[in-house]
Order: structure tokens, then sequence, then C-alpha cells
């Protein structure tokens, strides 16, 4: 029992570990400063608005900590910058590789 314990550990730490890289990831490439469409610089309030988000959740996102995010926030940031996710996600595992282990 103590080895299955071990491997849900190990498992959770691997998935918080991925939580943190997608949350820098999505900080870095999209949150640093916040556009519209037009490219204009805009509030956190009005980008979340424009994502059809909180402005909580952005804040969640730019945690240090990170945060286990629905895919579809994901998908309402991405939709917003007119990247595919197989685009966001090509671009994160250039940048992590395929595999994150802690």
């Amino acid at each position: 029992m103590d080895k299955n314990k071990n491997d849900i550990n190990e498992l959770n730490e691997a998935n918080s570990l991925l939580n943190q890289h997608l949350c820098n990831f999505i900080s870095s490439k999209f949150l640093f400063i916040y556009r519209d469409l037009d490219g204009t610089e805009i509030s956190q309030n009005k980008y979340a608005e424009l994502c059809g988000l909180s402005s909580s959740t952005l804040s969640k996102i730019k945690s240090s900590k990170g945060y286990d995010m629905p895919l579809t926030t994901l998908y309402n940031i991405c939709r917003h910058e007119r990247c595919s996710l197989k685009e966001f996600f090509d671009e994160f595992e250039g940048k992590y590789g395929k595999s994150i282990l802690p």
C-alpha cells in the first residue's frame, strides 16, 4: 500500500508542476501586458471581460503557485488571442518538453 501512496504523491507532484509551468507560460505569453484585439493596452478587468473570465481567475493564473485551471479557461484566453490550442501546446511543449517530471 505504501508504494501506491508514493505513486499517488508522485503523480500529484507532477500535476502540480505541470500546472505551475502552464500558468507561468500563459502569464508570460498573454498576461504580462493585457491587450485588446487591436493591440491597445488595457486593464486586467477589461481583458478578463473580453475573455469571458473573472479578473480573479487571471490573478490565480499569474500566481507563482499556479492554478489547476479548467481547459475552458485556457480556451477562452487562446480564443481571445487568436491562438489555436494546437499552436499553444506546440509552443508549450517546445519550451518545456513532452514529459514534465518533478
